[in-house]
């Protein structure tokens, strides 16, 4: 088992409570928060309601028009035939 005194040993990591280590161990607390956000909303599923609405819209815009289209034909030849 690895005692306080061997632990304080290492180099790598120090266990001190000085200003210096705080400082370094809050800004490498906020690199991997950032690092686990952004991987976080790089691997969320997309979300594809936006883009059907989209869709949908167009879809009806066109239907639309179309009818429009339609109905100012027919009352075309109808007051031509008049």
């Amino acid at each position: 088992m690895v005692t306080q005194g061997e632990r304080q040993d290492y180099k790598w990591r120090p266990n001190d409570y000085s200003s210096t280590t705080l400082a370094r161990y809050d800004q490498e607390a906020e690199h991997w928060y950032r690092a686990f956000k952004n991987a976080e909303r790089k691997n969320k599923p997309a979300d594809h309601k936006g883009d059907l609405n989209t869709l949908g819209l167009l879809i009806s815009l066109i239907i639309s028009l179309i009818t429009l289209i339609i109905l100012l034909v027919v009352q075309l030849v109808k007051w031509l035939r008049s």
